[in-house]
């Protein structure tokens, strides 16, 4: 057996310099992945701690097999209608996500009435087949899109040998995919916690970020790239929201969130009043000139975190 070249190991910190450093040139990527991500989960039960608490079962158990040395592909994972889960304790979920221990047992509740948890005797599986999930077939092109143009930059500073395209990630990802989804949840899962606390509202921190992404969209078409392509965190928020002025209406955030209007209308006037989002004369909704002081932190906090990620995957790939 040949032995691994571990020289061409990727560090996390070098990845989170290139992409705090690069931020306008993945900014649009990354708001688009996320917000593509939130709204998969949405849809599956109109509630997004509930989906992230099923998420994190399944984390679970998927640290246990890859504690074990067993890894699924894709087909693999796919072809069980339903898996044993690894113990779990309210108590832990509810210290891992922030919340009175009774309304985690109330969401937990829900989850076996709809038999997505079922017990059989002492043992307690996860049904998939119980409700509308959708295999991530998009998402894992959506992510490995987003990792190649990573990828890309990094082989630009030198920290990657070439680039490596969607392709050669696609095919990473379904080879080795319980391993690394397990890595994704491990990311996803505490960035999606950080900003509920942030917002005081997971919905909340969903509607804010429908904002940013029209925004997003918006101001990169209008703005001449080469105005913002070398422009750091920062700066780069600075530039995008200063002449900001075309927004989204409450319906057309209800449309696209699949949140219900009278929800969106408490949501946008909390984010409002705290000085987050802002309303022209049509009572269109757009991100806040004062984001950026307000959410700076939290991006490069969750940053390093994203690192890590990407780091693994690449690391997987190369070495």
């Amino acid at each position: 057996m040949k032995f691994k070249n571990i020289s061409k190991k990727l560090e996390s910190q070098d990845v989170y310099n290139v992409l705090i450093k690069n931020f306008s040139k993945l900014n649009a990527d990354w708001v688009y992945h996320q917000w593509n991500w939130l709204h998969q989960n949405y849809s599956a039960f109109n509630d997004l701690i509930k989906y992230l608490i099923t998420i994190a079962l399944v984390r679970d158990t998927l640290k246990f097999y890859k504690d074990i040395g067993h890894t699924y592909n894709f087909n693999e994972y796919y072809s069980y209608p339903e898996f044993q889960i690894e113990k779990f304790s309210i108590s832990n979920l509810a210290k891992e996500f922030r919340l009175p221990k009774e309304t985690m047992r109330r969401k937990i509740i829900e989850l076996e009435k709809l038999n997505i948890i079922r017990k059989k005797g002492k043992k307690v599986y996860f049904d998939r087949t119980a409700f509308d999930l959708v295999k991530p077939t998009k998402q894992i092109k959506i992510t490995s899109k987003y990792l190649s143009k990573i990828s890309e930059i990094l082989f630009k500073e030198k920290k990657l040998d070439s680039k490596i395209s969607d392709e050669k990630i696609i095919d990473i990802v379904e080879k080795n995919f319980s391993t690394i989804w397990l890595w994704f949840y491990e990311f996803q899962i505490p960035l999606m916690i950080n900003w509920k606390d942030y917002f005081e509202d997971i919905n909340t921190f969903y509607i804010w970020g429908t904002c940013g992404l029209n925004q997003v969209y918006n101001e990169k078409s209008r703005i001449k790239s080469e105005e913002i392509e070398n422009l750091v965190l920062d700066k780069y928020l600075e530039k995008i929201l200063k002449t900001s002025g075309s927004g989204l209406n409450v319906m057309s955030i209800s449309e696209m969130t699949q949140i219900p209007r009278a929800t969106v209308i408490r949501k946008v006037k909390y984010l409002e009043n705290e000085k987050l989002i802002k309303s022209n004369s049509k009572k269109q909704y757009y991100l806040s000139d004062f984001t950026p002081f307000k959410i700076s932190p939290k991006i490069k906090e969750h940053f390093k975190i994203k690192s890590t990620f990407v780091a693994n995957v690449f690391n997987l790939i190369i070495i």
